[in-house]
C-alpha cells in the first residue's frame, strides 16, 4: 500500500505545482492587461487578457476585463460572449451587468439595456453606472430633460463624480445653457485637479464656443498630465487649425504619424493645412497617402477631389488614378442593378477625369438602359470628337471602346433622323434650360473632432452634386455665414429663386444633414428635411439624398421654343417626366413667380394664356398642342409652360430621372420618387453626436 501511495502522492504534488505555474502565468499576464488599459491601449490590453485566459480558462475577472476591451473597440457582439463566460464565474456583479447594458445600447438593443439597469437600481438604488446607462438611453430616445435628472441623480450620491459632472457640462451645452456648462466644468476642474481628461473637455467646451486662446491652453493642460493622449493632440491639432496656426498643426500631425502611419486624422489634418499654406502639391501627396491606408473615408477622399478639381490641369496624369476609384465604384453598384448610385460615381469620376474614354462610355452606357439614346449618343460624340484624345497613347482596351463608340455613333445618328430634333432643326442639349437659382449656406462648427472642414466640404460636395443638371444652378457660398440673416442678405442680393440653409454633422458611425429651404425673395421657411445616415457610403448616400429632396422640391419649368399654328414645341422632354398627356399651363415670359410661403410657383390669371396637351415628347424637348385661353392669340416664343397636369401612372410605374431633375407640379407636389429619403422613411434612428463624446467619458 505504501509502495502505491508514494507514486499517486507525487503526482498530487506535480498536479499542483504545475496549477501554481499556470496560475502564475496567467495572472502576469493579467497583470500586463491591466496596465495596458491604464494607458487606453486596448488591442494590447485584450491580447494579455486572452493569453491568461489560455492558461485559466476559468479566470473571471480576466474574461470581464476582455470583454471591457472588446466594448472600447467597438465589438459589441464579441462583448456579450465575453460577458456570457465572465458570468459563469463572477455571478451578480452589478460592473458586469452594467457593462452588459452598455453593450446593448450601442447595439440598439435599448428596451433589454433599460430592463437590465432597472433590475440593477431596484437591488442597489445608489448603482450610479446603472443611472450613467438609463441617461445614456433617454439621450438616444432625444429626451434630454430625463437623460439630465439621471444624471443629477448620480450627482447627488457621489457630488464629485467625474462623468456625472462633464456629462452635464456637454449636456447642457449641446441645449445652448453656456453658463450652466461652464459651472459643470468648473467644478470638474476643481474636484478633479489632475485628471487629463477633464482638460481635455474644458478645452473642447471652450472650442465649441469659439474660444481658442483658452481652448489652447486646456489643451495644453490636458497632454501635460498625460503625453501620450491621442485625442488631446487631435484637439490641439484642430484649435490650432481654426486660428490658421498651420507650421504648429504640421509638426504634431508628423509627430503623431511617426508614431502610428495608420492615424488617418493626422494625415487628413496635415492635408487640410499644406492646401490652406497654397502648398497645393504637398497637400496632394498628403492626402493620396492617406486614401492609401484608408480608401474608404469618403470625406478624406472628398476633400482631394475638391483639391484636384481647383488646381490641377485636366491633362494631368494622376487625375486617371483618382477616377479609378470611382470607376471601379460604379462597377460594383451596376453589378447589383443600382443605377442611381453607378450613374453618381461614374459622374464623380468624369469630374475628376473628363478625357476618361472608360468611364464615359461605361456612363454612356448605364444612361443607354434607361432609353436615354439622345444623351447617350451625345456621351459618345464627346469620345470621338474630344481633339485631346491621342489614339497612339491609348492602352488596348480604350482602343477598343474607342473603335466601338465610332460604331454606334453611325447606327444612332441615323435613328435620330426622324427625332423632334430633327424635325424642329434645333440642337437640344444647347439649349439654356435653367429655370433655378439657388444658393447654398453653411454656418461655422467650432471643435469639429474627426474631419475639420467637414460642413465646407459637404456643402461643396452638395453644390458639385447637381454638375449636369441643366434646370439648376446651385452655388455653394465659399465661406460660413454667421447665421439665417446673413445668408438671406446675400441670397436676395443675388436674386435667388431659393437659399438653403444646411449643417452637416458627423460622428464615428453616422452622418446626419439638416437642411431649411428659404423663399429667396422673403426669407419665410419653404421646407426642411433632415437626413441620416449609417453603414458604408453613407457620405454619398446622403448627398445623393439632399439632391433628390431639393429636386422634389422644385416645378418642372419650360418655354417654348418655336411654333407652327397651334402645333408648339417646348424644352422639356421625358426628362422632367414630360409624357403623351400631359398638360402644361402657357405663361406669359417673365410673370411666373415662387410662391410666398410654400413649395410651388404662382402666376396671375390676366397672364395665362393657355394650355398644352403635350402628344409627343423626346428626352429634351417635346411637341404637344395650343389650346388658347381668349380669342387673341397671345402666345408667343419664350413664353414659359408648367406642369399642370401628369397622366396616371400605374403604382409600379417611376420615372427613371428623377434623381436628377425637378419632378414637382406647379402647385410643388411631387410627382415622381425613386426610393425612401428621410431617417424616418427608412426607419433609422440619429443618435446625438454628442453622445459619443459622453461614451467616452469613464
Amino acid at each position: 500500500m505504501k509502495k502505491i501511495a508514494l507514486p499517486i502522492l507525487v503526482f498530487f504534488i506535480h498536479c499542483a505545482f504545475f496549477a501554481q505555474a499556470e496560475n502564475l502565468s496567467a495572472l502576469k499576464h493579467y497583470e500586463r492587461g491591466q496596465e495596458f488599459e491604464a494607458e487606453e491601449n486596448w488591442y494590447s490590453a485584450s491580447e494579455e487578457f486572452q493569453l491568461a485566459l489560455q492558461e485559466n480558462p476559468s479566470f473571471g475577472e480576466a474574461w470581464f476585463l476582455l470583454a471591457k476591451a472588446t466594448y472600447e473597440l467597438n465589438d459589441f457582439e464579441l462583448c456579450l460572449d465575453y460577458l456570457d463566460s465572465a458570468q459563469k464565474f463572477i455571478k451578480d456583479r452589478t460592473d458586469v451587468l452594467n457593462l452588459r447594458g452598455m453593450c446593448l445600447i450601442s447595439l440598439r438593443r435599448l428596451d433589454e439595456a433599460q430592463k437590465i439597469f432597472k433590475e440593477i437600481l431596484h437591488k442597489y438604488p445608489n448603482n450610479i453606472e446603472s443611472r450613467f446607462g438609463l441617461a445614456e438611453i433617454e439621450l438616444y430616445n432625444g429626451s434630454f430633460d430625463s437623460a439630465r435628472s439621471f444624471y443629477l441623480d448620480a450627482l447627488k450620491r457621489q457630488k464629485t463624480n467625474r462623468k456625472a459632472l462633464l456629462s452635464l457640462a456637454l449636456l447642457a451645452s449641446e441645449t445652448g445653457k453656456d453658463e450652466l456648462s461652464e459651472n459643470y466644468i468648473q467644478q470638474a476642474l476643481k474636484s478633479h485637479p489632475s485628471e487629463s481628461e477633464v482638460y481635455y473637455f474644458a478645452a473642447y467646451l471652450k472650442a465649441k464656443k469659439g474660444d481658442f486662446a483658452e481652448a489652447e491652453k486646456k489643451a495644453r493642460s490636458a497632454l501635460q498630465l498625460k503625453t501620450d493622449f491621442y485625442q488631446a493632440y487631435m484637439l490641439l491639432s484642430s484649435i490650432l487649425y481654426e486660428q490658421k496656426k498651420y507650421d504648429e498643426v504640421i509638426d504634431i500631425c508628423d509627430y503623431l504619424i511617426d508614431k502610428d502611419r495608420n492615424t488617418i486624422a493626422a494625415w487628413y489634418l496635415k492635408g487640410l493645412s499644406l492646401s490652406r499654406q497654397k502648398n497645393f502639391d504637398s497637400a496632394l501627396e498628403i492626402l493620396s497617402a492617406a486614401l492609401a491606408i484608408e480608401p474608404e473615408d469618403e470625406i478624406l477622399r472628398s476633400a482631394l477631389e475638391l483639391l484636384v478639381d481647383k488646381n490641377l490641369p485636366l491633362e494631368d496624369t494622376r487625375r486617371s488614378a483618382w477616377a479609378q476609384f470611382h470607376i471601379l465604384k460604379a462597377r460594383e453598384y451596376a453589378k447589383f442593378f443600382k443605377g442611381e448610385q453607378a450613374r453618381y460615381e461614374y459622374q464623380r469620376a468624369l469630374k475628376i477625369d473628363p478625357n476618361n474614354i472608360i468611364a464615359r462610355s461605361e456612363f454612356a452606357a448605364e444612361i443607354y438602359k434607361l432609353g436615354q439614346n439622345e444623351l447617350y449618343l451625345e456621351q459618345l460624340s464627346f469620345i470621338k470628337n474630344n481633339e485631346k484624345i491621342d489614339e497612339k497613347t491609348l492602352s488596348d482596351e480604350e482602343k477598343y471602346t474607342y473603335t466601338k463608340t465610332n460604331d454606334t455613333i453611325e447606327a444612332l445618328s441615323s435613328l435620330m433622323k426622324y427625332s423632334l430634333s430633327a424635325k424642329w432643326n434645333v440642337e437640344p442639349f444647347y439649349l439654356d434650360k435653367i429655370r433655378w437659382n439657388i444658393g447654398l449656406y453653411y454656418t461655422r462648427q467650432n471643435a469639429v473632432l474627426l474631419h475639420p472642414d467637414s460642413h465646407e466640404i459637404a456643402a461643396e460636395m452638395a453644390s458639385e452634386s447637381f454638375n449636369g443638371i441643366a434646370v439648376t444652378a446651385v452655388n455653394v457660398e465659399k465661406n460660413p455665414v454667421a447665421n439665417f440673416g446673413e445668408a438671406f442678405l446675400k441670397a436676395r442680393k443675388s436674386s435667388q429663386d431659393y437659399f438653403i440653409l444646411m449643417n452637416f454633422e458627423e460622428t464615428e458611425r453616422e452622418v446626419s444633414l439638416d437642411a431649411a429651404v428659404y423663399n429667396g425673395r422673403n426669407g419665410i421657411k419653404i421646407s426642411e428635411f433632415n437626413l441620416f445616415r449609417t453603414g458604408n457610403d453613407r457620405f454619398s448616400s446622403i448627398i445623393r439624398s439632399f439632391r433628390r429632396n431639393v429636386l422634389n422640391l422644385l416645378p418642372a419649368r419650360g418655354k417654348i421654343l418655336a411654333r407652327s399654328g397651334n402645333e408648339i414645341l417646348i424644352d422639356m422632354g421625358k426628362n422632367e417626366g414630360i409624357e403623351k398627356g400631359t398638360v402644361l399651363d402657357v405663361v406669359k415670359k417673365g410673370n411666373v413667380r415662387t410662391c410666398d410661403s410654400k413649395p410651388g410657383v404662382s402666376f396671375d390669371e390676366k397672364f395665362a394664356l393657355g394650355q398644352i396637351e403635350i402628344e409627343k415628347s423626346d428626352e429634351e424637348i417635346s411637341q404637344g398642342i395650343l389650346t388658347q385661353k381668349s380669342f387673341y392669340d397671345r402666345v408667343n416664343i419664350g413664353d414659359e409652360v408648367l406642369v399642370k397636369k401628369i397622366p396616371e401612372k400605374k403604382e409600379s410605374s417611376q420615372s427613371v430621372t428623377a434623381d436628377v431633375n425637378p419632378s414637382a407640379d406647379e402647385n410643388g407636389n411631387p410627382y415622381s420618387r425613386t426610393e425612401k429619403l428621410t431617417a424616418e422613411e427608412l426607419g433609422l434612428v440619429k443618435t446625438p453626436a454628442f453622445l459619443d463624446l459622453i461614451r467616452k467619458i469613464y
